[in-house]
């Protein structure tokens, strides 16, 4: 039975080697990635574009030009009157249908540069590019910048017709992921701040668009699983249980609420709900959590102290996971016709003023944001913006935050943690 754990050892051992981790974390605030520039193709090079400009907004001068000219197209003996009358222009026109990414052009060469990152290739597109360059420069060749330094197609290397095609040794094929990183990265020790800290936020665009750590991962992985019939069988027995496994993983996280919640039940009049079992995380329906969008696997408090006109009515502290884990404030009738196969009652939906009057009676008013059955919510940063945070565990996608949380004591601790987050964002505001 050992080759379970040595198939896991071994693609875990692969999985932290440096072949496959990040060269440096990101930065903790990135404009890039707020902005989403990395999926946005004109943008980068956009900013690329004005990084070789000698008359750029960095106020370089010539430095980014030049090591770009001799580090990555290996062009020496560049003299710094030619690079500092050289153009830098982006879209450069060529007839009515073409426009080539960026072109370098001095008296002494043309140098177009066409840029892919997510868009397809376009008909003759790279003989269009290289029959106009070579008017302008006998002996130009195209540079072709992908994501991982891929070769145009011969659909884009033959002209129209099909007859005629880019001599290969004509083309300098380069990458985002290896020849545009490891320059900016030599940039840095140049660089003064803030530049050096921009040139770090774009580098963190370039990788996101350039990381293949989950292609290398699979590659490693289907190696491993066909060292032997015994690792295969393995790796089957492995995918039929993984399903189960994050299963009870949210069962854990749960089970670590529930004894983490006892130590403030009393300080702020909550009560473990034991009569609707709303989307109980207990429920065998959450077996069912990877097979469709959610079920809703939760962790109920009726709050007390508040009271409304309409007897029926609850509110609580809700522990929930729909992908992300999250908390809020809520509204249950208990005399609402039961949905969705639950045992009593259901959520209240319609918040209306009348309900926000009384339930102000119990909550901070100003904190009160009604959407469906809440009054208010956050995640576990503290954040209530629907939107994707590293450091929330999302157990639809199992991303990093959330898998850490299979050590135990990690687990404990954010568990912890949390609950101190959910008191300061929620539970303070309980009047």
């Amino acid at each position: 039975m050992d080759y379970y754990k040595n198939l896991l050892l071994s693609i875990s051992t692969y999985m932290k080697s440096k072949d496959v981790m990040p060269c440096d974390p990101p930065s903790e605030y990135n404009i890039f990635r707020i902005l989403e520039v990395a999926e946005k193709e004109v943008i980068m090079c956009r900013f690329l574009t004005d990084l070789l400009n000698p008359e750029g907004a960095h106020g370089c001068g010539t430095l980014f030009l030049k090591s770009f000219l001799e580090k990555v197209l290996n062009k020496r003996q560049l003299n710094d009157t030619s690079l500092s009358h050289t153009d830098i222009i982006k879209e450069f026109v060529i007839d009515s249908e073409r426009r080539i990414d960026i072109v370098i052009k001095n008296t002494c060469f043309f140098i177009p540069i066409e840029v892919k990152i997510y868009a397809s290739e376009q008909n003759g597109q790279c003989y269009d590019y290289y029959e106009y360059a070579k008017t302008v420069d006998s002996n130009a060749s195209i540079v072709y910048l992908t994501r991982f330094g891929n070769m145009p197609s011969l659909y884009s290397r033959k002209n129209k017709n099909g007859d005629e095609i880019v001599p290969s040794h004509k083309i300098t094929c380069i990458s985002w992921e290896r020849d545009i990183w490891d320059w900016l990265r030599e940039m840095l020790t140049c660089l003064d701040e803030p530049m050096k800290q921009i040139i770090v936020q774009y580098m963190d665009a370039v990788h996101s668009i350039a990381d293949r750590r989950a292609e290398k991962i699979m590659e490693k992985s289907l190696e491993v699983l066909y060292e032997s019939a015994d690792f295969f069988r393995a790796g089957i027995q492995i995918e039929k249980s993984m399903k189960a496994a994050k299963v009870k993983l949210i069962r854990l996280i749960f089970d670590d609420f529930k004894a983490e919640m006892e130590k403030i039940l009393a300080k702020y009049g909550l009560e473990l709900e034991k009569n609707a079992l709303y989307y109980s995380y207990e429920e065998t329906k959450h077996d069912k959590f990877y097979d469709c969008y959610s079920t809703y696997p939760g962790l109920n408090y009726v709050i007390k102290k508040a009271h409304f006109s309409k007897s029926s009515l609850q509110m609580w502290f809700r522990i929930e996971i729909e992908h992300n884990l999250f908390a809020g404030i809520s509204l249950f009738d208990t005399e609402a016709a039961p949905r969705d196969g639950n045992l009593v009652g259901y959520q209240v939906n319609d918040i209306t003023a009348k309900i926000i009057d009384e339930a102000a009676r119990y909550l901070n008013r100003d904190v009160i944001t009604p959407a469906d059955w809440w009054f208010t919510w956050c995640y576990p940063n503290g954040k209530r913006q629907d939107a994707y945070y590293d450091d929330v565990p999302d157990f639809k996608h199992m991303n990093p935050c959330a898998v850490d949380l299979v050590d135990g004591q990690k687990r404990k601790e954010f568990v912890k943690n949390m609950v101190i987050v959910f008191e300061e964002r929620l539970l303070k505001y309980l009047l």
